[in-house]
């Protein structure tokens, strides 16, 4: 037999050892598709914990109920509540309930619970409910957030949007971060008044009012009240407005206490955001009067629209946030002393601050 050339016994040779090195490691490939391919339970990453997030959410949505309101002949509305209390009793937004014939609440299984309401602060958008019945084991307490909330942090938005809770009866999870903090919004045309909101960009429509902002440890973080949108598109826009915890609280234990919620008023119909530029090229931001109410408290003080507010008693103020911040919390009948630009000329003027009044107009 010819077995060729010591060359070509060479090449052969390093063929077939080439041949039996891909074998093997064709076999080695099958053994490790084999080992991955087990039915054997997979073994945790160490130190890698179950995320809490799931039971955070069930506990959020237990204290979330959905709201439908009927108004006589005119149709139904819809919203939601949070559960505040083991008594039962309800926080959600003034509007959601105005002028109710009928409130129910529509709780997670089919089940329905009328509801009365106890109390309300029409200016801030709040009101208090009670349930005429509580199922322990479907209504719990919001647990109250204590933490200040961030910019970015992820957040549940839980509510009804566009009543679709009728369908089940549980509320609606809608995700997002919150977008910013410490928002103050005066509503000239209904005059309700939106003190250090919440800014966030979770899903917000019609039916979400009401409802709960909660952060991923299943705290309640505010009360969604507002929207901004387009009148010709009345939905979900990315910015909505909830009402921080730290005023849900207060007022519901006022409203229950029997103690009045005063809003301080100086009698500006609303403010203008203004800003003023130093010599040295920058600048800071104040608030300007607008119109005021005739025989309010800013036209009996003297006030003209267009005077800037500088300092209120011995507080300097930048920009609307802070003069209504400020101004919600100064008691009715309590003289202060302005501070205000006119014109460049810079003068104190006494005033005796109202209640802001409701209805506004």
């Amino acid at each position: 037999m010819n077995t060729g050339t010591p060359t070509q016994q060479r090449n052969l040779e390093r063929r077939r050892s080439a041949g039996r090195l891909i074998h093997n490691l064709l076999v080695l490939g099958c053994l490790l598709l084999s080992a991955c391919a087990t039915s054997g339970p997979i073994e945790p990453v160490p130190g890698e914990q179950p995320s809490p997030a799931t039971d955070a959410l069930e506990q959020a949505l237990r204290s979330v109920v959905a709201i439908v309101v009927e108004h006589g002949g005119t149709g139904d509305a819809f919203g939601a509540g949070v559960i505040y209390d083991e008594q039962g009793h309800i926080l959600t937004a003034h509007h959601v309930v105005e002028d109710a014939d009928r409130i129910l609440l529509l709780i997670g299984g089919g089940y329905t619970v009328r509801a009365q309401v106890v109390g309300v602060d029409p200016i801030a958008d709040f009101a208090l409910l009670k349930a005429d019945a509580i199922l322990p084991e479907r209504m719990q307490p919001a647990k109250l957030a204590t933490a200040q909330p961030h910019p970015g942090e992820f957040i549940w938005s839980l509510g009804n949007p566009f009543g679709t809770s009728r369908y089940g009866g549980e509320p609606s999870v809608g995700h997002g971060v919150v977008s910013a903090t410490n928002r103050t919004y005066l509503n000239d045309e209904t005059g309700r008044l939106y003190l250090d909101s919440l800014q966030h960009d979770a899903p917000t429509n019609p039916g979400n009012s009401g409802g709960g902002v909660f952060n991923t440890r299943g705290e309640l973080l505010g009360l969604n009240a507002l929207i901004t949108t387009t009148r010709e598109t009345p939905g979900d826009s990315g910015v909505a407005f909830a009402i921080p915890t730290h005023l849900l609280k207060a007022k519901a234990d006022a409203l229950l206490q029997g103690r009045p919620i005063n809003h301080g008023w100086f009698g500006a119909q609303d403010y203008k955001q203004a800003t003023e530029i130093f010599p040295q090229g920058f600048g800071r931001l104040r608030a300007v009067f607008g119109p005021v109410t005739p025989n309010g408290p800013a036209q009996m003080a003297g006030v003209q629209p267009g005077d800037v507010i500088i300092m209120v008693d011995d507080v300097e103020l930048y920009g609307i946030h802070e003069v209504l911040m400020l101004e919600d919390t100064v008691l009715p009948g309590q003289q202060v002393r302005l501070t205000i630009n006119r014109a460049g000329r810079e003068f104190e003027i006494t005033l005796i601050s109202g209640q802001r009044p409701w209805p506004f107009n």
